[in-house]
């Protein structure tokens, strides 16, 4: 008998055993559900405190913007010449202009937050601002027209590396600044604008649409100064196997039918707006870059936001690298910030998926990369 009550004794307490096991096993499963829902409370609150803050970011900034771009508009058109000297104006403008500035800065600053459509708006717009200021300045402070003068080289046929060396590493080099052998017939100056004299007679619609420009030229080597192009809208057309150097800061560069060509623009505060551009290399620092239908063309990029394509191809990116005596009055002047570029970080707008990468657009090979561009 007490063989079975000893017996009993230990189912009981085996019993016993098990369940005090189920029963922390429980507990610890509620503990861990319990967990588990307050950190899913705490994430889903935190996710909607992000929306919500992305969300008062972006209408802050789109207020804001709207104030700064209006105040800046209505110093525009409240500046008049009527009792002032050409300093007093000078200065007047060179103020105006620091707040287009500082504006394109806090859209820059701002970039982080902002989705593509709105941040190209706002790039869009401040663009528009620059032309405005400039066009009052132009309208009060009358420049002395000027007529840029290129030579024409050799005839040859057109040789996609034509203006790489076909070594890798090998320098560049544009054409020497003052150099050029010049002819009176090669263009003529409307209002500003550089045209080709066999345009004189036809439609020069899309040439007044900019400030300065570059238009249908073929086998030459261009050069523009800062004094000719600080702070202008600068359009670039129907360029073949040309080589053009832009020194100084335009508030943004228009490129169309670029063919064959080597382009450098030092620091542009603005967008550079690239359309049907192909093999070409293209040495540009910008705020913001947007390419279109375009294809087999290298691109040494400073970008201090996302640069952006949309129908273009076989594109490829290296960091800017090209220099000037003085480039860095000209960064200095332009605000950009040299020590941030996207160069690598490109948005395909037709390419949906976001765990690849776009293959419409890829890094130049750092041993194909050209190191130096001669001035």
């Amino acid at each position: 008998m007490a063989a079975i009550n000893g017996h009993r004794a230990v189912e009981n307490g085996n019993k016993s055993e098990d369940y005090n096991e189920k029963k922390e096993r429980m507990i610890e499963k509620i503990q861990r559900r319990q967990e588990d829902r307050v950190a899913d409370l705490k994430k889903r609150q935190e996710e909607r405190q992000d929306r919500s803050s992305k969300s008062e970011s972006v209408q802050f900034f789109i207020s804001t913007f709207a104030n700064e771009k209006s105040a800046i508009e209505s110093r525009v058109k409240t500046v008049d010449g009527n009792g002032k000297t050409k300093p007093e104006l000078i200065s007047i403008f060179d103020g105006i202009t620091l707040s287009v500035q500082k504006l394109q800065k806090y859209v820059t600053d701002s970039a982080l937050f902002l989705t593509a459509h709105d941040l190209g708006r706002a790039q869009e717009e401040v663009t528009k601002l620059y032309v405005v200021v400039n066009d009052k300045r132009e309208e009060l402070i009358p420049k002395k027209k000027f007529a840029f003068k290129a030579r024409k080289k050799e005839t040859q046929q057109p040789n996609n590396n034509s203006k790489i060396s076909g070594k890798i590493g090998a320098s560049v080099k544009p054409s020497a600044p003052g150099k050029e052998n010049r002819k009176e017939d090669d263009v003529v100056d409307v209002d500003g604008v550089i045209v080709n004299s066999t345009s004189r007679n036809g439609d020069l619609s899309l040439f007044s649409q900019f400030q300065c420009g570059i238009f249908n030229k073929t086998d030459e080597e261009i050069k523009l100064n800062g004094s000719e192009i600080n702070g202008k809208d600068v359009g670039l057309t129907n360029l073949t196997s040309c080589t053009v150097q832009l020194y100084g800061t335009p508030s943004a560069i228009h490129m169309d039918r670029i063919t064959n060509c080597t382009i450098f623009c030092g620091p542009v505060p603005g967008s550079v707006f690239v359309d049907n551009c192909k093999d070409s290399t293209l040495v540009l620092s910008c705020q913001q870059l947007r390419v279109h239908h375009t294809k087999d063309t290298k691109f040494y990029l400073h970008v201090t936001s996302r640069g952006i394509i949309e129908d273009t191809n076989k594109v490829q990116f290296a960091p800017y690298n090209w220099t000037y005596a003085e480039i860095e009055n000209d960064y200095q002047r332009s605000e950009l910030d040299q020590g941030r570029n996207s160069w690598d970080d490109i948005d395909d707008f037709n390419w949906l998926a976001s765990d690849k990468r776009s293959p419409n657009w890829s890094l130049i090979p750092e041993n194909e990369r050209v190191t130096v561009w001669d001035n």
